[in-house]
Parts: structure tokens; C-alpha cells; sequence
């Protein structure tokens, strides 16, 4: 009926029987209605649509094997993970091939420890694969990928073959942590592997293996931290990894690759630090490479580079976690590792500056800051603190080096008498501050 309200509104009521009636008979159906299930067509994909449990009390791994089945052969798409936390007993696998038009996906979470992908399986967490393709991009941001067992796969992973022209072949990673349930329980294989991306770019990845544990659960439970492998000149920052064999490592496999910059990024409670290996010690060296304002605590190796020329290493903080045997109160009854430490191995590498690093804290007295290889050369070594009780630079090199302006010691002093250089072929020119 209609009634007349005040203002001149007219309002339509209805009898709240009839109402009541008309709900009681809707069908049940359409009263509790489902939101529609995606289509291919659309380009924004959430897990939870497809029946994923933010809970992660049961397996969202069906739910995102259907979304992804759902995406099917679309070109550009964006899967979008609400917060939460959802349990993977099985890998997202995504794959795409052909070159015909161009592909972009993206994946993005609510930040880091909002959305929490927690992998209980061997073979990972996110496992991207292309083939036959080479103008792509694909980026993976603000979210936590959580191993719930040791030796849980990879936690992220890019791969492809670099083929034909590269330019275009684009990864990248942003705020993105990689851990394990705990920090003793749970770790992965390798936490973020890269392969076949050209000017890859990582900010703000976190990796961690287990720590705070005994040292060989520590340094062999990840392999590797971050693993690039035929990568064009990756960009890494702000970058963290604990615990594991390697932190990172730049590598060439089927393709000859170069470039790269490392930059205020942290490797800690690593047998290596940061290892590259563009060509096999002989070979003409790939060119370009800056390591800066990094910290690395290593067991074994700090920085080791093999097939490289025009590198600059400066302004990074090195100590050596091989401390048995050390002239420090705490350790100089401890028996010394039958093994040589070694800050900066220039295994093969020519035209490098190592400029503006402390190499500090007690260590191995074995423990060598830069070793030039017998195929390195041209080397300046300048402005630089060693306080540590092992040798500055041993020079194994018949090309000439030089190590200038370094200055020994500190206000807590390390440094114990004896040489500080060893120039095994006698073509190192030393000029150093004390």
C-alpha cells in the first residue's frame, strides 16, 4: 500500500507476513547462494574463490591447483592471497610457453606474515616454469612462503631457458620472507632459485635456514640461500640470508652471463658467502660486477669470484665465524680447523677494486682477507681496516697488484706481530698507512 510521509517522500511497505512468506519460499538454493565461480576470462584470481582455507587447518593445495587450471592459457593475470595462512601439501606449479604475445603474471600477497603459504611437501612452495618464451615478466611480492618440514623443496622458483633476445625476460621478488616454521623446525632444500632472467631484481627477500642450533644443522640443513643461474646482471638489495651452505650464488650453466650488483644486502652463518662463477679460470672473463655495503659472516669463504673482470667490492663488513684457535681469551685453547679461511678469493678475476672494508673479530689465525689467484691480476687493494690475526693479502699472481693505503689494527685490537703480507711471486706493490 502507499503512504505519504512527511517532506512529500513516498514510501512502498508491504505487510511483514508477505515478506516472511516470500522468504520462506525461495529456494534454498538461491537464498544461500555462492559467490560465481571464476572464469578465464577475468584477470584477477583469488585462492579463496576456489576453496582455499585461510585457516590452514586443511589443505588449500586443490584450491590452488584449480585456480590455476581456471587460469588456463591467459596472458596476463594477477593472483591476489588474502591474508592468512594456507597449508600446501602439494607445489603451486604454474607453466606457460609460446612466444605469440606478450605474458605478465603477478602474485601478491597482504605483506610478509600476512599471507602465509606453508609448505608441507619435498618439492616447494611456488614453482613457476616457462619454455619457449622470452617477452615475460613475472613478480612475486608481500608474502611469507613457511617450510613446515626439513628439506621442503624450493621455496620460490623461476625458470626458464634463456633463449633468442633476452631483454625481455624479466623476474622479480619484493618483500618476500622464506623460512621455516621455526627457527629450529622446518627449512628448505634452496630458497630462491632464478633461472634464465635477464636483469633479475630482488629487494627486501629474506631466506633462513635454521639457526640457533648446532653449527651442522646450521650450515648444511639449505644448500643454497638464493641461487641465480644464467642471469643477466641480476639486481640484489636489501637482501637477507642466515644459515645455509651458500648465500648466494651467480652462476653461469648453459649461457655466458654477466653483470651484477649486490648491494646492502646481509649473509650470515654461511660456509660461503657470495659466490660467483661466470668462466672457468683461462677463459676471456665476463665484465661487470659491485659487491657493497654487505655484511658477511662466513665459515669458509667471505666472497669468492671466478670469471670476472671489472669488479668492485667496497665498503662491507667481513668476519670469519672460524674462530677456533684465535689469540681471543675465549678461543685460543680451542684447536684450529686444518682449513684456510679466506675473506676475498680471487680465484680468476682481473681488474678489481677492494676498497673501504673492515676485515675484523677474532678468527682462525690461518685466515687469509684476499687471496689473487694465479689467474688474477691488476688488483687494488687500498683504504681498507684489517684488524684480524691472519694475513692481509696473500698474492699467488705472476701479474702485478697493488695493496696501498691500508691501514692495521683497532680499538680493539686483533691483529697479532708478524707479516702481514705474503707475496708469493713478488709482483704485489705495498704502500700501506701503518
Amino acid at each position: 500500500m502507499l503512504m505519504h510521509v512527511p517532506h512529500g517522500l513516498v514510501r512502498l511497505c508491504a505487510p511483514l507476513t508477505l515478506v516472511a512468506a516470500l522468504a520462506t519460499s525461495l529456494p534454498d538454493a538461491i537464498q544461500a547462494q555462492e559467490p560465481p565461480r571464476p572464469s578465464a576470462h577475468r584477470a584477477v584470481f583469488d585462492p579463496v574463490d576456489y576453496g582455499a582455507d585461510p585457516s590452514g587447518k586443511t589443505d588449500s593445495s586443490p584450491a590452488f591447483q584449480r585456480l590455476v587450471a581456471d587460469m588456463g592459457k591467459l596472458r596476463r593475470a594477477k593472483i591476489v592471497i588474502p591474508p592468512g595462512v594456507y597449508l600446501l601439501s602439494a607445489p603451486i606449479e604454474i607453466s606457460a610457453s609460446g612466444n605469440l604475445e606478450t605474458y605478465g603474471l603477478a602474485i601478491e600477497g597482504a605483506g610478509q606474515d600476512v599471507t602465509e603459504l606453508l609448505v608441507d611437501n619435498p618439492q616447494g612452495g611456488i614453482l613457476w616454469q616457462g619454455e619457449q618464451m622470452n617477452m615475460l615478466s613475472v613478480s612475486v611480492s608481500d608474502l611469507s612462503i613457511v617450510a613446515a618440514r626439513d628439506h621442503a623443496g624450493v621455496g620460490l622458483q623461476f625458470s626458464k631457458r634463456l633463449l633468442g633476445v633476452k631483454h625481455r625476460t624479466q623476474f622479480l621478488a619484493e618483500n618476500v620472507l622464506i623460512r621455516g616454521a621455526r627457527f629450529d623446525v622446518g627449512s628448505f632444500d634452496t630458497g630462491l632459485v632464478v633461472r634464465g632472467a635477464w636483469y633479475p631484481r630482488l629487494r627486501n627477500v629474506q631466506v633462513a635456514g635454521p639457526y640457533g642450533v648446532d653449527e651442522e644443522r646450521t650450515l648444511n640443513t639449505m644448500s643454497e640461500g638464493i641461487l641465480l643461474e644464467d642471469s643477466y646482471n641480476p639486481m640484489i638489495s636489501y637482501c637477507r640470508v642466515w644459515s645455509a651452505g651458500d648465500g648466494l650464488i651467480h652462476r653461469s650453466g648453459e649461457v655466458p652471463v654477466e653483470d651484477g650488483s649486490i648491494i646492502n644486502s646481509y649473509f650470515v652463518g654461511v660456509k660461503r658467502g657470495i659466490v660467483v662463477q661466470l668462466k672457468e679460470a683461462g677463459q676471456w672473463e665476463e665484465p661487470g660486477l659491485r659487491i657493497s655495503r654487505c655484511h658477511i659472516a662466513y665459515r669458509d669463504y667471505g666472497v669468492t669470484i671466478r670469471g670476472n673482470r671489472q669488479a668492485t667490492i667496497d665498503h662491507c663488513l667481513f668476519y670469519c665465524m672460524d674462530r677456533a684457535g684465535a689469540a681471543f681469551p675465549m678461543y685460543q685453547d680451542s684447536e684450529p680447523r686444518d682449513f684456510i679461511p679466506v675473506d676475498i678469493d680471487l680465484e680468476a678475476a682481473g681488474d678489481v677494486i677492494i676498497d673501504g672494508n673492515l676485515f675484523t673479530e677474532p678468527a682462525n689465525p690461518a685466515r687469509v682477507a684476499v687471496r689473487i689467484g694465479k689467474q688474477s691480476g691488476y688488483v687494488l687493494i687500498r683504504g681498507n681496516q684489517f684488524n684480524l690475526e691472519g694475513l692481509a693479502v696473500r698474492n699467488l699472481s705472476p701479474q702485478p697488484s697493488w695493496s696501498q693505503g691500508n691501514f692495521f689494527g683497532g680499538r680493539r685490537n686483533f691483529t697479532r706481530s708478524g707479516p702481514r703480507h705474503d707475496d708469493q711471486t713478488g709482483t704485489l706493490v705495498i704502500d700501506e698507512l701503518n
